[in-house]
């Protein structure tokens, strides 16, 4: 990545908010809040990562004192249903417990976990074949009834200082934007330790994020084997009007080992006021860097429209000779070099449309250049365990989505519609698709452009109606259809299925692409 990244980056920051949102976040229901449905979930605008008093009032089992409360709920999901197409069942049944602690509204905490025995659509197991993973749990274990078997866990303890800091050490996902997926920091994947620390002063928010993470590439249910790697994150989020904010982002990924070297946790990122490219250099290394932009405009009252921008490399000449290309087409013009890697997303959400409390539509587009993310050194990518940190895609890929969802009383709505194009890479090949692949081992300098490749086209429809049952548990029963269509050249394959589920929502999953 190239200092001109950083100018451009400045340009392209003309309007932004986004915040960063722990998946503990998700708990209180509002018109806002995105409805129950099977496989994946929405994001609000922003939510503090803590538990906050109220959602503490009432509980299966409660202690409570003058200056403390703790809580302790369910936590489970029993969802039975039929993929009509090879009358195959599916199922997913967890079962655990929620168990959140506040003590003098300056210290919050909570614990989740859940065991999860699922089987699955035909094209979500085979997800699960080839990377070793359920997303948003953890590894997978085929027991000898072909059930897969994992565990969900998540903790954190919260301390808010004062006004200014508020500090937080966990073991989880976070996520940073205001649309349905994030091309900065996306709660995709699975758990992981981190530390925040978030200072918030004026009208600026700023947040200091470290991480570690597993690279377990074709090396799936060995732990001995798994390379551990960190990330350090900055997050500067500025509300510059009332209609106006503009978030900017900046992470760093390196791996513990290097060689016969243990380089560990390096303290050289701790400094949490600098870029992290001087750093980087000043300590010799070429860790993977990426910057990028969250951009939020409301010019009307309950419509929001986002953006974000993201950069992992590129050359100004290079990107001038993309852009000249597309506008005069010349043989003689060498372009679609392979380090251009870059991509960008544009939406809208809003509430309330037509006058009708608790409607809310979203339409959005996501586009990612081949080998975003991906780093010369594998072990670098943009990933943990198998899964990308950013958009479920991983790069080399276009991506439509709308969703419309309504929510009254105690009932609630859904109805998505999801269309992605994707090039994969054939045998003996690298077109940039997979970002655990190293990208030394492209198959051609320039000339690549999105979607190159065998391509993959999804279509992908779910609809769901919902019946909160408890609010204090999250707890609903739901009753829903999932529609899905891959075309691989002359093949298509179908996947449809009719399900039922009671569960609490505690967390997302997401298999809608």
């Amino acid at each position: 990545m190239k200092w001109g990244c950083f100018l451009i980056l400045l340009i392209f920051s003309a309007a932004s908010s986004a915040q960063i949102v722990n998946q503990r976040a998700q708990f209180n229901y509002s018109t806002e809040a995105e409805s129950y449905s099977y496989g994946s979930s929405g994001h609000t605008a922003f939510k503090s990562s803590f538990v906050k008093n109220d959602s503490l009032s009432n509980g299966m089992l409660g202690l409570n004192s003058k200056k403390s409360k703790l809580v302790l709920n369910p936590a489970f999901e029993l969802l039975s249903g039929r993929q009509n197409q090879e009358d195959r069942q599916v199922f997913d049944y967890k079962l655990g417990g929620d168990l959140k602690f506040n003590r003098t509204n300056r210290w919050n905490a909570g614990l989740t976990y859940m065991r999860s025995f699922s089987q699955n659509m035909s094209y979500q197991q085979s997800f699960i074949n080839e990377n070793g993973v359920l997303p948003g749990t953890n590894v997978v274990s085929i027991n000898d009834k072909g059930v897969a078997v994992a565990d969900y866990f998540s903790g954190f303890v919260n301390f808010r200082a004062n006004q200014i800091f508020d500090f937080e050490l966990g073991y989880g996902r976070n996520f940073i934007g205001d649309g349905y997926r994030s091309l900065l920091l996306s709660d995709v994947g699975n758990a992981s330790p981190y530390f925040k620390i978030t200072t918030s002063f004026w009208k600026i928010k700023y947040t200091n994020l470290f991480a570690a993470h597993q690279d377990i590439f074709q090396v799936e249910g060995a732990p001995e084997f798994y390379r551990k790697k960190y990330t350090a994150t900055h997050y500067l989020d500025w509300n510059a009007t009332k209609w106006l904010s503009i978030g900017l982002f900046e992470t760093i990924i390196w791996q513990a080992e290097e060689e016969n070297y243990t380089r560990g946790f390096d303290v050289n990122y701790l400094n949490p006021v600098i870029f992290y490219r001087p750093v980087e250099f000043s300590v010799g290394s070429s860790d993977n860097a990426l910057i990028g932009a969250n951009i939020k405009i409301t010019p009307i009252k309950k419509h929001v429209f986002y953006f974000q921008l993201l950069f992992d490399e590129f050359l100004l000449k290079e990107i001038r000779a993309d852009v000249n290309q597309g506008l005069n087409p010349d043989d003689n013009i060498q372009s679609g070099w392979w380090a251009n890697k870059y991509g960008f997303q544009f939406g809208w959400k809003a509430y309330d449309v037509f006058g009708i409390k608790g409607l809310k539509p979203q339409v959005e587009f996501n586009y990612v250049r081949p080998f975003t993310y991906a780093h010369s050194s594998p072990v670098q990518a943009y990933s943990n365990y198998n899964l990308s940190l950013a958009h479920p895609l991983g790069a080399n890929f276009y991506e439509f989505v709308s969703m419309l969802d309504y929510q009254k009383n105690r009932w609630s709505y859904h109805v998505q519609f999801n269309q992605n194009k994707k090039g994969y890479s054939s045998a003996f090949e690298n077109l940039g698709e997979n970002i655990q692949f190293s990208s030394t081992s492209r198959s051609k300098e320039y000339e690549n452009f999105t979607t190159q490749g065998v391509l993959h086209q999804v279509r992908y429809v779910r609809t769901s109606v919902d019946y909160i049952f408890k609010k204090e548990w999250q707890a609903a029963f739901s009753l829903g259809y999932v529609w899905r269509e891959e075309k691989v050249e002359s093949r298509i394959d179908v996947n449809n299925m009719i399900y039922f589920s009671f569960k609490t929502k505690l967390f997302n999953q997401y298999f809608d692409y």
